[in-house]
Formats: C-alpha cells, structure tokens, sequence
C-alpha cells in the first residue's frame, strides 16, 4: 500500500520528490538515496517503489534489491547503505515520542498519547519523521493539523 499525504498532494503526479511514506521504507531497510538518484528512475520505478511493501523482512529484501538494481543500472554503484532505523520508535503506542512531544508551538496544544495511539504507524511515523526534520519544521505541523482534522 501507498499511503499518500494531503501536504505533499503535488508531488504525486510526477513523484518530482521521495515521498514521505518511501522515505519510512528507506529508513526502515538502512537505504540511502539522493533526490538526485530518484529523479534518474523512471516514473513507472518510482511508483513500484511507492507500491512495494516492507512489512516483512522479506519484503524489505525485495525492496532493498531492486533499489540496488535500480542504483547499480543508473548510477553503475551499489546502493548506499546505513543502520537501519527501528520502527519501535513510532510504532508503540505507549508513549509519544520525545521529538513529536516537544515540537508543539505555544498555539498547537500537544500531540497527546491518545491522538498517538489512534494514528496508524504510517502516520506517526509522518509526525516522527517530521518532529527531527531541521530543513522544513513547518511541516510537521502541516501534517499534524491533516491528521487531527481526518479525526473530525
């Protein structure tokens, strides 16, 4: 499944940009690529990146090596590897993350543990991701009030 979100609406027709649900993927399998190397794929590679699911460690393989694929038919090098990050993180439900807690603005009340536990892992995974970005902190909180609003 490919889990879109309302604030990067405009990138989808062309996928001019990794979306944020591919970047959970690449984080969750340690795979590092450039916006560069995702613009030398093809359209139809980008969309069965967007469409390929990493559930399983299975298909984390998959994923991992058709990137791989990918990246040693366009840029004629493995793909670029690091850690892979847990999902732990913005799966459990038990708490809010610290990054998320501590990046509400004195006019946005917090995100609260029972918002947290009723937001599927993709989305709180959006807000996690979002909380420890330095480039566009604004967005954390457009994807925050898209979620809070698909509550009402």
């Amino acid at each position: 499944m490919f889990h879109h979100y309302r604030h990067e609406s405009d990138i989808y027709p062309s996928l001019s940009r990794i979306p944020l649900h591919v970047r959970m993927k690449l984080d969750v399998t340690g795979i590092k690529i450039s916006l560069k190397d995702w613009l030398a794929f093809s359209i139809e590679e980008r969309t069965a990146l967007c469409h390929l699911p990493v559930e399983t460690e299975e298909e984390k393989q998959v994923f991992s090596s058709y990137l791989d694929f990918l990246s040693r038919r366009y840029r004629g090098a493995p793909v670029a590897t690091t850690a892979a990050m847990s999902s732990s993180v913005w799966e459990s439900a038990h708490q809010v993350p610290v990054p998320v807690a501590g990046k509400s603005a004195p006019e946005i009340p917090p995100v609260t543990i029972e918002e947290w536990r009723h937001w599927q892992s993709h989305q709180r995974y959006a807000l996690y991701k979002m909380a420890l970005s330095q480039s566009e902190p604004e967005q954390f909180f457009a994807v925050l009030k898209e979620f809070r609003e698909l509550k009402d």
